[in-house]
């Protein structure tokens, strides 16, 4: 007689061969499309940034770029660190 044990971290969804590869590439192509929309809206805010701080405060360009950039990495990173 044999014996089947489930490990309790099995995930029992009945997702079989080319189903469940399937669905691993749907969800990566859904994270992936909302990482790139969440990089243009960064981007896009940075820039608008860029001009204000540059307009307004009268910092150089370089110094006002690299302060945008650090800006927009940091919030990038905290995105993709979360799942």
């Amino acid at each position: 007689m044999a014996v089947i044990a489930i490990r309790g971290s099995a995930k029992a969804t009945g997702l079989t061969g080319s189903a469940r590869l399937r669905a691993h590439v749907s969800s990566t192509a859904r994270r992936a499309a909302a990482f790139a929309a969440a990089a243009v809206m960064v981007g896009a805010v940075g820039a608008a940034l860029l001009q204000l701080v540059g307009q307004l405060l009268g910092f150089p360009a370089p110094v006002a770029v690299t302060g945008i950039t650090v800006m927009a990495a940091a919030l990038l990173n905290s995105l993709r660190r979360r799942r």
